[in-house]
């Protein structure tokens, strides 16, 4: 279980960040899941998978172990990426069995004296049928509507968690179907995100203890750096000073990070 700790005491965003030192992504487990052609035309694909969606991209079961030797390696921060929706209703409710490997996870991290980052990850694919989590202002109040249910949830389990503990608003979020290109005709979409985002702030406060100083984690618009989107961004307004992180993705040089031949930096 997470370690109980006053709010009042919680350390500033800053600190955070400083004290992480390196950090590591969880990758392709919590985050895993499959989606098929006949799932999206039977609309039936929220929900329906199981605790192995863990597995469906090639990881092994995350193991206290493996947590271990991160932190034996000198990493002092992991970043647990989660998928949601393929584990949730249409209402939006959290299948409990779910929430409890996802708490599971979180305490394999903490237990190990390091930082954990939660957050809502491909939830805002880029090109999937079932991406609820879209930039687009034309339809944000059902958008935030499921949005702020699922933080409350996410925020509620984990409220007793101390101030190692990081939520994270949402991962890359974009335009739906609109690709990795800046947004398209207007800035819409810049705005969109903000207004998440600080539904995000607002409804994790709103639960109350510990969840009142945790430090918070916002990002831009795609997780983009770049001048258009750091202009338009906004921080959000929040209920006390200094815990508010922001959060961008840099992917370069391109070839050498994520490109399948061989390349040279």
């Amino acid at each position: 279980m997470g370690t109980p700790s006053f709010a009042a005491d919680f350390e500033t965003a800053t600190e955070a960040v400083k004290n992480m030192g390196i950090g590591w992504n969880l990758g392709n487990a919590l985050e895993a899941y499959i989606q098929t052609e006949t799932d999206v035309n039977n609309s039936n694909y929220w929900g329906q998978q199981g605790l192995d969606s863990e597995t469906s991209w090639g990881q092994q079961p995350t193991k206290s172990e493996l947590l271990k030797m991160m932190k034996e390696a000198g990493f002092g921060a992991i970043r647990v990426p989660v998928t949601w929706f393929n584990h949730m209703d249409k209402d939006g409710n959290v299948n409990a069995e779910w929430m409890a490997r996802v708490h599971e996870v979180v305490d394999y991290v903490i237990s190990q004296g390091m930082y954990c980052i939660l957050n809502v990850h491909h939830d805002t694919g880029a090109d999937s049928e079932s991406a609820w989590l879209n930039a687009e202002l034309a339809n944000i109040g059902p958008i935030t509507e499921k949005y702020t249910a699922l933080w409350q949830q996410i925020a509620t389990r984990f409220n007793h968690f101390g101030e190692k503990l990081l939520f994270e608003s949402l991962n890359e979020i974009i335009q739906f179907k609109y690709g990795w290109n800046d947004p398209k005709n207007d800035n819409t979409p810049y705005e969109a995100v903000n207004r998440l985002n600080q539904s995000f702030v607002n409804t994790v406060r709103a639960t109350g203890g510990n969840n009142q100083r945790r430090n918070l984690i916002v990002n831009t618009y795609r997780a983009d750096p770049g001048r258009q989107t750091i202009t338009a961004f906004q921080l959000p307004e929040d209920s006390v000073n200094s815990h508010l992180a922001v959060e961008v993705h840099v992917y370069i040089p391109g070839d050498f990070i994520m490109g399948e031949s061989k390349a040279v930096w």
